[in-house]
């Protein structure tokens, strides 16, 4: 499950710029290659193009019709060996990066609902993965993000003690 949340945290905009693991083709030919995949420029092609679609249907900002191109080519084919049946996927090298993290991205999904999400954060661009038994994680990291939510709820409450010194909470 590295490829997905990875590659969808793999390009980051930070106040003094953007951080791109895949923007030059020497670091995503890294990247893939520490990640299993052979680092090719269609592998390198497919992942800058699986990126943005991804984050967008995890976002719920696309439908998941976006991701046709790559289930479209998705295809299993049996073959014999010597212990019986064999299942190999037979998928173009132009797309296997993407079927990858689609299928990762398939294998979080459940009647509970995604396992991926971005970060609550509203000035976050990460992604997590929960693995939770109640499936209800927030955020990406509790120590950045998970703090600063609370440091603001706590903010405002206090802001809301009325001249008596009583706080109200704020829901």
């Amino acid at each position: 499950m590295d490829l997905l949340l990875d590659l969808v945290n793999s390009r980051i905009v930070y106040p003094d710029g953007p951080r791109d693991e895949l923007g030059s083709d020497g670091d995503a030919r890294e990247w893939l290659r520490s990640r299993g995949a052979a680092g090719t420029r269609a592998e390198i092609a497919d992942a800058r193009a699986v990126r943005p679609v991804l984050a967008a249907v995890i976002r719920g900002e696309a439908a998941i019709d976006a991701l046709a191109p790559w289930v479209d080519v998705m295809q299993r084919r049996a073959r014999l060996t010597g212990d019986g049946l064999a299942w190999e996927d037979d998928v173009p090298a132009g797309r296997r990066v993407g079927v990858r993290a689609i299928e990762e991205w398939a294998a979080l999904q459940g009647p509970e609902g995604s396992r991926i999400r971005p970060c609550a954060d509203a000035d976050c661009q990460h992604f997590l993965v929960d693995h939770s038994r109640a499936n209800a994680r927030k955020w990406h990291s509790m120590e950045l993000c998970g703090n600063r939510a609370k440091a603001r709820r706590h903010y405002a409450r206090s802001k809301e003690q009325d001249s008596s010194g009583v706080s109200r909470r704020v829901r």
